[in-house]
């Protein structure tokens, strides 16, 4: 049996989107069976993988707030690698356990939905505001403290909330907003002919010095190799230093990117995390 590790509690997004991924799997594979572990933090997901469970599911970049720096931060050092990724549209509703809006006295979000949901949140006046590690503990934590507080949580999960009195069934920013799950294993994926591809690696720039993202990006344009993001990370060993995670599109096999790769890896420390079939938009 497969195991796959994913932030808990069931029914977040990234259980969803690891659903979503058994669904895939299975579709090619019937006879392949998963069970899904569910953790309480994206960091104890992570390191889950490879020790406790085969694959894990995380969130790695949302279409309005960019990447989750806390899973960038793990894949800095890790030996695992990127098999798979998929993009899931991404709404969320309020669930207000009040008689009127105007009584709302705590709002449960998660950290990451927060930034999702800013115009919501930010038209309301003096509510306390709680992070929480994941959506549905959102809801979890509106319920035990009762009357006035209010949660926002995934849409797919307002079924557990039918005993609030007000729902909003849309507060996100943006209609079309979307996350992108990375699915990461400890073996990495064999190729697969006529798939589109796309490579995920970081340059560790431990020694800072001038020109080392326009040595980067020179390399890749010389062999013609489509850049399709770069993010900083702070190296944290002095301000102003930063590791760079780079998405290109291609197989880290193709020639023109080996050659690239090369190309920079004589001058900087650089670690491919996964070659993976591209998901499509």
């Amino acid at each position: 049996m497969l195991t796959i590790a994913t932030l808990g509690p069931k029914d977040t997004f990234s259980d969803l989107a690891t659903k979503r991924y058994i669904q895939a799997i299975q579709a090619k594979q019937p006879v392949q069976t998963a069970d899904i572990k569910y953790y309480g933090t994206l960091t104890q997901t992570f390191q889950a993988v490879g020790k406790e469970c085969q694959l894990g599911v995380l969130p790695i970049e949302n279409l309005s707030e960019g990447y989750v720096q806390v899973v960038l931060d793990q894949l800095l050092d890790t030996k695992l690698s990127v098999i798979s990724e998929l993009l899931l549209p991404i709404q969320f509703s309020f669930a207000g356990f009040c008689e009127e809006m105007s009584d709302l006295t705590d709002l449960y979000v998660q950290f990451v939905a927060h930034g999702q949901c800013a115009e919501f949140i930010n038209s309301l006046e003096g509510v306390k505001i709680h992070n929480t590690q994941s959506n549905i503990e959102s809801l979890v934590l509106a319920k035990k403290h009762g009357k006035n507080a209010g949660a926002i949580i995934p849409q797919h999960a307002l079924a557990h909330a039918q005993d609030a009195n007000i729902i909003n069934n849309d507060v996100t920013n943006y209609a079309n907003n979307q996350t992108r799950f990375l699915v990461l294993s400890e073996t990495p994926q064999a190729r697969i002919a006529d798939k589109e591809y796309k490579t995920t690696l970081v340059v560790n720039n431990k020694q800072d010095c001038p020109g080392v993202l326009g040595n980067i990006v020179s390399a890749f344009a010389l062999q013609k190799v489509n850049l399709t993001s770069i993010m900083s990370r702070p190296t944290r060993s002095q301000i102003g230093n930063y590791h760079f995670f780079i998405d290109i599109d291609g197989h880290q096999e193709d020639q023109h990117i080996a050659t690239a790769l090369a190309e920079i890896q004589s001058s900087y420390d650089v670690t491919v995390i996964g070659s993976y079939i591209k998901a499509l938009n």
